[in-house]
């Protein structure tokens, strides 16, 4: 089986206040991952870890629990009583642009002590962590529920607590029998989108080699390209490599048609 995914993307109907609680959800979202990336900063070690590994060494670092009363850099100091789901969503975001940044800046210096072994001068700026952070809000499980064909429930951030919010959704309906993933609540002017990722499996098609032999009646267009007297050659044949028809492009007339 193969799979397929594609993006779901909806507009979100709503009552004109509710624009500035999404604002709000976006803007709470980045200024948690942008805690995170500077968590991962001061532990570098954690992108040796796996993503599942790195979220609980992340957590136990910033996440305050009975068990954990006095983290060592905690996340209170940002935002209190987020949803724990969020807070995963958020990890998540900082944990690939932290990847991203430290790959970007190894490959820069592996290039500089090359430079510097040949004895050229090395120009280029090295890479630079996020100066601001704008993604769009990747809401999990517990953050949305009760989805059905044109509307469902988002938790938001309204800037005092966390609500619950029905939308109105209008746009590509969700494919039947598809795998649904976390939606992304995204800012395009002054419409706020949902864009939900689905997946979707389906047989995978047999190799042209088997689907050409089992199909004796097949004919194919074969192109020879760069000759020395043509531009082209095309070739019209049987399965088993019998010509039937030749044609010749060159140049003036043959190109334009």
């Amino acid at each position: 089986m193969a799979k397929a995914t594609t993006t779901i993307r909806q507009v979100l109907t709503h009552q004109p206040e509710h624009r500035a609680w999404f604002a709000a959800t976006q803007a709470l979202f980045n200024r948690v991952a942008a805690f995170y990336f500077e968590v991962i900063q001061a532990h570098e070690g954690i992108l040796d870890l796996s993503n599942k590994e790195a979220l609980t060494a992340l957590e136990k670092l910033t996440h305050t629990t009975e068990k954990n009363p006095h983290p060592v850099m905690p996340l209170t100091e940002v935002a209190e009583d987020l949803p724990a789901m969020f807070r995963r969503a958020a990890i998540h975001a900082a944990l690939g642009s932290a990847r991203s940044f430290f790959a970007h800046l190894k490959k820069w210096q592996s290039k500089k002590e090359k430079a510097a072994a040949k004895g050229k001068k090395f120009t280029e700026r090295p890479p630079v962590p996020p100066r601001t952070w704008n993604k769009s809000a990747t809401l999990y499980a517990g953050q949305w529920k009760d989805r059905q064909k044109g509307s469902l429930l988002l938790k938001v951030w309204t800037g005092t607590c966390w609500s619950w919010l029905k939308c109105r959704l209008t746009g590509r309906e969700m494919p039947a029998h598809a795998e649904v993933g976390s939606p992304s609540l995204v800012r395009r002017g002054n419409q706020w989108w949902l864009h939900t990722p689905v997946e979707k499996q389906f047989t995978s098609p047999p190799k042209i080699a088997h689907q050409v032999a089992t199909h004796p009646a097949t004919k194919i267009c074969a192109v020879d390209l760069n000759l020395d007297t043509h531009l082209a050659v095309c070739t019209i044949q049987t399965v088993e490599g019998t010509i039937l028809a030749t044609t010749f492009i060159g140049g003036g007339q043959a190109i334009a048609g």
